[in-house]
């Protein structure tokens, strides 16, 4: 496969904001195709735009190696954040984002608030290697990891109206993020400017995508709107 077999979408909900894969594909160099004009009260008064899109390997049959996906190109006068998303219409919340970065590398333990069966698939890195490792819930017993995680990228489970998911750095540890009621995961906003700071993923196969929020914030009165977020990514 190559680089025409990765194609980028739009998120189906409002203007690509959250949900699940959309049919619209993003067209390359097209003013507005992810990210809205800043107003020029909202450029003067400082503010945040969030967006949600997909990456798609398209090929028949062939696997897109395991990868990383980061920002090519800085923004002119804000700030820009990826995190780890899901084809998933429950995945529309911006602020599921409220993972923090582990300090160290530990297991990942996880708490309901009660009685949960739910399975909870973590994101991250062993070592330096992009794994998924899927851990079931025991309510509001503490359940770990069988891996020790270099770094979490996202958490992702079923959502629930009335349970709420901590996760915390190694056994009774330092709380790191939770999973909301309504939601069905977190993850973490990183400024990835390289491809050694980027969310390194598993193996994309045929048909599958890779969901990335994406978000841009200025400050006060910054002197021009430009927020393009442009993306690249690369096997690892």
């Amino acid at each position: 496969m190559d680089g025409t077999d990765l194609i980028f979408y739009l998120s189906a909900s409002g203007a690509s904001e959250g949900g699940a894969l959309s049919a619209t594909p993003i067209v390359d160099a097209v003013d507005n195709n992810v990210f809205s004009d800043v107003s020029s009260s909202a450029r003067i008064a400082g503010g945040t735009q969030y967006r949600k899109i997909f990456m798609a390997n398209e090929h028949a049959t062939d696997t897109y190696a395991a990868h990383s996906i980061w920002i090519s190109t800085a923004p002119s006068h804000c700030t820009g954040y990826i995190g780890l998303g899901f084809d998933d219409a429950d995945d529309d919340e911006p602020t599921g984002g409220n993972l923090v970065a582990f300090s160290a590398g530990a297991k990942v333990a996880l708490i309901s608030d009660a009685a949960d069966p739910r399975s909870v698939d973590i994101y991250g890195l062993v070592g330096s290697t992009p794994t998924k490792e899927t851990v079931v819930l025991n309510g509001a017993s503490e359940v770990l990891t069988s891996a020790t995680f270099a770094a979490v990228f996202a958490l992702h489970t079923t959502v629930s109206g009335s349970r709420t998911v901590t996760v915390k750095q190694g056994t009774g540890g330092t709380t790191r993020g939770t999973i909301g009621i309504g939601t069905t995961n977190c993850f973490l906003w990183i400024t990835a400017a390289s491809k050694s700071a980027g969310l390194r993923l598993s193996a994309l196969v045929a048909s599958a995508t890779d969901g990335i929020w994406e978000k841009v914030v200025w400050v006060a009165s910054a002197v021009a709107s430009a927020q393009d977020l442009p993306l690249a990514t690369e096997a690892l």
